[in-house]
């Protein structure tokens, strides 16, 4: 079977870029898809998607919507034998909750490194979709790698699958840059905690107003 090494995830494959296609024929088939800002989202470099989270096939539909491979932390309930196939072999990194989770951390690094790209969900679990609250690991991750963060805004996406082709809105906001801790200090908590604050803030905006 076939799993996208970091390189793959940084400056795409074949096998990647099959699977993306298939994923956005079906993503169209599904839904009515309206698209906006996606030429914000750099072409190259390190990126952190921060995205709000509605339903499972939020990940799903911006791996197919996006030209560059993107890796997203979901959560190890989701890799269940009909589904762990296509989660590895579209390089989804997989997390438990609740846990420290150092290799899956590790690896979103590597791929940060190599500069590619990762889908993070800040609240943490599916809900309404207003990010009220976020996790830090968003923050590390944009301090610890200087990778930009796109927030992404999804609506209607729980929708899809329990309705006939619903409306779906993606919107992906401005760029947001942090600059990089150097590789010999420690990422200061409170810096982390203004950081997440910060992409939390936009992300909720961009929510509120697409």
């Amino acid at each position: 079977m076939y799993r996208p090494s970091v390189a793959d995830l940084a400056t795409g494959s074949g096998p990647l870029r099959r699977r993306r296609i298939t994923a956005l024929t079906l993503a169209h088939l599904l839904g009515h898809l309206d698209v906006s800002g996606v030429e914000r989202v750099p072409a190259s470099g390190p990126l952190v998607l921060a995205v709000n989270h509605r339903a499972f096939l939020d990940g799903p539909l911006l791996f197919a919507l996006l030209h560059r491979p993107v890796a997203f932390l979901v959560k190890s309930e989701a890799f269940t034998p009909r589904l762990a196939p296509l989660l590895h072999g579209t390089g989804q990194i997989e997390v438990v909750r609740g846990e420290l989770n150092i290799a899956a951390v590790r690896h979103s690094l590597r791929v940060l490194a190599h500069g590619g790209a990762i889908g993070v969900f800040p609240e943490g679990t599916r809900g309404d979709g207003l990010v009220r609250t976020a996790k830090p690991g968003v923050g590390y991750f944009a301090l610890r790698t200087g990778a930009k963060v796109v927030p992404v805004a999804c609506h209607g996406t729980d929708l899809l699958g329990r309705k006939r082709r619903p409306d779906v809105r993606i919107a992906f906001g401005e760029a947001l840059g942090f600059g990089q801790v150097p590789q010999h200090q420690r990422v200061a908590r409170g810096d982390m905690l203004a950081v997440t604050e910060k992409i939390r803030a936009e992300l909720a905006d961009l929510v509120a107003t697409t």
